[in-house]
């Protein structure tokens, strides 16, 4: 494994960990990402499922492709976080990290950070996939309020 691909991801004063996007059951998803597209896996009898694995939970076939989703989605559930450890993320506290079911695929749910006043947040919130990137270079989906612009980036279409 080359250790380019590697970004290191501080968690604590003296611990690191190593966030690699070229690991091979999420390799697609961050091509996807760079891309601005939301992938998710699909196994050999047509079932979506995540996270990423190489056999489907549900009938444990092999994946065989990647699909994009629309990258739109509902609030299921959601935690402020106040503090971390993580310096990538430290100067953002508080921040909202929710778990959001997908629209297209709505047995699929996914972790992310939603950036959206925490006065707005409520279950069944409509959401929108926009992309950004981090400083080490790694474009990360977060979510925003369908009906509410953030800043004048584009949302996922």
């Amino acid at each position: 494994m080359s250790t380019s691909s590697q970004v290191p991801a501080t968690i604590g004063a003296s611990q690191e960990r190593t966030f690699d996007p070229a690991h091979p059951d999420f390799a697609p998803y961050w091509a996807g990402c760079v891309e601005e597209r939301l992938l998710v896996p699909v196994c050999e009898d047509g079932h979506a499922f995540w996270p990423p694995r190489p056999t489907c939970s549900r009938c444990y076939r092999p994946t065989a492709r990647w699909v994009e989703t629309r990258g739109r989605g509902s609030l299921y559930s959601w935690t402020v976080v106040h503090r971390t450890r993580n310096r990538e993320f430290a100067a953002a506290v508080p921040y909202v990290v929710g778990m959001i079911t997908l629209a297209d695929l709505p047995g699929i749910r996914m972790v992310g950070h939603v950036e959206a006043d925490r006065s707005l947040l409520v279950e069944g919130l409509e959401l929108d996939v926009v992309f950004s990137e981090t400083r080490h270079g790694v474009r990360l989906p977060r979510w925003r309020p369908r009906s509410a612009p953030w800043r004048g980036e584009r949302a996922h279409a």
